[in-house]
């Protein structure tokens, strides 16, 4: 069988070589005899960047049709230009099955998700001009175009633009335009294929936006993972009597009988600094009567409110559970920046205007206690796990 030579069996092109056997100067370097320290009237040595930008969806040299999701977006397309920018189009132009007749181009043929496929004009447009407009909206389906097709530089743009995001929200900016929503900043923190840097301002930004987090249908979906990180958090932005029902609202809509996984979701809460009526109502109901270890903290948390004024007791008193979760330390961050930003629909304000004092969403008709355990001598495998539930307000 012939083997089909490719142009792009080498995809790295070396730069010029002077060894060639052409008989004129090295191009790549100045005129002999000239001071090259300095700057002189005779030559200057200057450079711009390469862009194919005139050729983008171009009939003009183009040998192959690029088609997204059997015919949703068509370009025109040159093998040379796509095999130069992305070694993954390099290697998929190889295997590309020539053209049945002649006249017609080959079709290269991809597979998106419709929002990477919205972006692909965008992706297709920055391997030819090197130039990308980016937004909020999309920032996130065009990085994993730039993922997914090894494409570097607009990698790095993506994430530097998401990262700015991020930044300006902790850093309380006013440019509510230009922010995530709260479920695209839970899916940052959740996907592995981010940058450290990335999931870590994300998951300080969920810090900060607790409280809406908790109130979208987001919350339900969570990973158990997310909601522990998130309630051990000292910078978790929600008074303790939202954080504990969010927390069991997420165990309840999840089903969770896992009793070892319930039990390091409640440890995370701080029980001094939920109001004396919640605790009075867990203590009435014994609501922790299967989880020794929350029922201790249950336990000094009560005496906390009995005998915090006694000066002999407060030795007792030292520790996290019984200090305030803190604010954010400040962030400042520049708001303008090399990127581009269209004008989009203002998106939601983060705030927290919850109280301390106010626990109506806490009467007793909210409070329900679900005490199905298992007793703690118990060791049948399929015994139902323990299972502890505060309601959340309607």
């Amino acid at each position: 069988m012939r083997v089909r030579k490719s142009l792009f069996r080498h995809v790295r092109m070396k730069r010029f070589s002077p060894n060639g056997s052409g008989n004129y100067p090295d191009p790549s370097k100045p005129p002999d005899g000239e001071n090259h320290s300095r700057l002189t009237d005779g030559s200057k040595r200057v450079k711009t960047s390469q862009s194919f930008e005139s050729l983008f969806d171009s009939e003009t040299l183009s040998d192959i049709t690029v088609d997204v999701n059997e015919g949703q977006y068509v370009f025109n397309a040159h093998k040379m230009i796509l095999g130069i920018k992305s070694e993954v189009l390099a290697a998929e132009l190889n295997d590309l099955t020539p053209a049945s007749s002649e006249g017609e181009r080959p079709v290269l043929c991809v597979q998106e998700p419709p929002e990477c496929a919205d972006v692909f004009c965008r992706f297709l447009f920055f391997v030819y001009s090197g130039t990308v407009w980016l937004h909020r909206d999309y920032v996130i389906a065009l990085q994993r175009l730039a993922q997914k097709y090894e494409m570097q530089p607009l990698l790095l743009h993506c994430e530097n633009f998401i990262t700015q995001i991020l930044n300006n929200t902790l850093a309380g900016c006013d440019i509510p335009s230009h922010g995530f929503h709260v479920t695209v900043v839970c899916s940052l923190y959740e996907d592995t294929t981010q940058t450290a840097q990335v999931r870590d301002l994300a998951f300080k930004v969920l810090c900060l936006c607790f409280t809406n987090l908790v109130q979208c249908d987001r919350w339900p979906t969570c990973s158990w993972q997310l909601v522990c990180d998130l309630l051990k958090s000292e910078y978790c932005q929600a008074e303790e009597n939202v954080i504990l029902t969010s927390a069991t609202d997420w165990m309840k809509r999840n089903s969770l009988n896992d009793k070892a996984r319930i039990e390091d979701i409640l440890t995370h809460i701080k029980y001094p600094l939920l109001h004396k009526k919640v605790l009075y109502m867990m203590q009435k109901n014994g609501a922790f009567k299967n989880f020794p270890r929350v029922q201790e903290l249950l336990n000094n948390a009560v005496k906390y409110h009995c005998f915090k004024d006694i000066p002999e007791a407060q030795p007792d008193f030292v520790g996290p559970q019984f200090m305030p979760r803190r604010r954010m330390p400040p962030i400042v961050t520049n708001e303008n920046n090399n990127y581009a930003v269209e004008a989009s629909p203002t998106s939601m304000r983060y705030s927290d205007s919850s109280s301390r004092e106010d626990i109506t969403y806490m009467s007793t008709s909210d409070l329900t206690f679900m005490n199905n355990s298992v007793n703690e001598t118990s060791t049948h495998e399929n015994t139902p796990s323990p299972s502890f539930y505060l309601d959340k307000a309607s």
